[in-house]
């Protein structure tokens, strides 16, 4: 009961409950803040970018250069894919920002100078807890209605490239499209004609199969009624029987054949080029959306208790940073800000797996468990942080 008493007298002394030491100077604070916001936005530039070139290597560049795809649609398609991993990176760009910020105070000895001055180092722990609070908000509002509407938005312009790609007969390469009337090939012509080649494997539900064969097409409209037409030039349909399980051999001839010069068919542009409304993806509803729909589907109170729990890193990332600093020496200081930043992404993926364990207890009992937890491990940092608040600023680095 007595280490009990010290201890609580200690934390008492350290995080100034009673208020009698002297508060954090206001132009430091502001000098540390903005050092943060800097270190912040240089993080996220860096991880943003990353990100954005990972996507041009893995498949992108070479979708907009098969459809010949604008430079402005190209731009806008790059930026409609940042808030993507913002969640994710603000945290981390924080916890960076905040352990490079303090070290540096703390090996230029500014904290001992704050000391001397009966200026504890418990008002840096309120101050990043306060960046933590602005950062939680910002990764709300860009996790809970940014980065939803940005991937709808990136979904319809590179619609609107490919449709536009078909349309024009801009097609450069060969490409294999999947679609609601079946598989298409496309194919450019050798002579640089404006009409592509087309195949197109339609499978009918009763086990049939419709091959059309083209050499030459052309996609006009739409007109009012959002219909499309496809102009088939030196074409051949072949329709073949259902596969017969008695036999053991393929039917490799069709049973009708078709051939002509020309001819058109009037079809809708979701049979063309696929395009599911916003909302069909999870990702793509917003905040809101997913608070009135959460107590009937389980998959959006998931999103939703991701989403939640990915802001409170933000809170979390700061404290960390501190602890973080707190070990921080001559002999480690190469892997600890490795490990802060590995020890944040390990409480993400362990707090999704959580999720997906007490997901029965409804969306408001969600959010009460994830705002506790949170709250159970932001106070547990602080308390760490106040007991080692002289490692925090005491210089360890050896600098002279």
């Amino acid at each position: 009961m007595s280490a009990y008493a010290v201890l609580v007298r200690r934390l008492r002394s350290r995080l100034d409950l009673t208020g009698r030491s002297r508060p954090f100077p206001r132009q430091q604070g502001n000098r540390i803040k903005r050092e943060v916001v800097v270190q912040v936005a240089l993080v996220l530039l860096l991880i943003e970018s990353i990100f954005v070139a990972e996507q041009l290597i893995s498949g992108l560049l070479e979708e907009v250069l098969k459809i010949r795809a604008s430079l402005g649609s190209t731009l806008v398609l790059m930026t409609a894919m940042l808030p993507q991993v913002f969640e994710l990176a603000l945290p981390t760009a924080i916890l960076i920002a905040v352990y490079r910020v303090s070290l540096s105070l703390r090996e230029d000895r500014e904290f001992l100078m704050l000391s001397s001055l009966g200026i504890p180092p418990h008002g840096l722990i309120r101050l990043v807890i306060r960046i933590g609070i602005v950062a939680q908000i910002t990764a709300i509002a860009v996790g809970g209605f940014i980065d939803p509407l940005s991937r709808y938005g990136f979904r319809l312009v590179m619609f609107a490239a490919q449709y536009n790609a078909l349309m024009g007969g801009t097609i450069t390469a060969s490409r294999l499209i999947e679609t609601r009337i079946g598989t298409v090939a496309v194919t450019p012509r050798p002579d640089g004609e404006p009409r592509p080649r087309l195949f197109v494997r339609q499978t009918n539900p009763d086990g049939t199969e419709r091959v059309v064969v083209a050499n030459g097409s052309r996609l006009t409209g739409p007109d009012v009624s959002g219909r499309v037409a496809l102009h088939l030039y030196d074409f051949v349909i072949d329709d073949f029987a259902a596969p017969n399980p008695d036999s053991p051999r393929p039917r490799i001839a069709p049973v009708s054949s078709l051939r002509g010069i020309s001819t058109q068919q009037s079809m809708i542009i979701d049979d063309v080029v696929p395009f599911d409304p916003r909302g069909r993806n999870t990702a793509e509803l917003t905040l809101p959306e997913l608070i009135s729909t959460a107590g009937s589907d389980p998959a959006h109170r998931l999103e939703l208790g991701k989403r939640l729990g990915r802001s409170f890193l933000c809170l979390l990332a700061p404290l960390i940073a501190l602890l973080a600093l707190s070990i921080t020496s001559r002999g480690n200081q190469a892997f600890v800000l490795p490990l802060a930043c590995a020890g944040l992404m390990a409480t993400e993926i362990l707090g999704t797996t959580a999720l997906s364990r007490i997901l029965a207890v409804g969306p408001w009992g969600m959010m009460a468990i994830i705002l506790a937890g949170a709250m159970a491990i932001g106070a547990f940092l602080v308390t760490v942080i106040a007991i080692r608040s002289s490692a925090v600023a005491r210089p360890a680095l050896g600098r002279s």
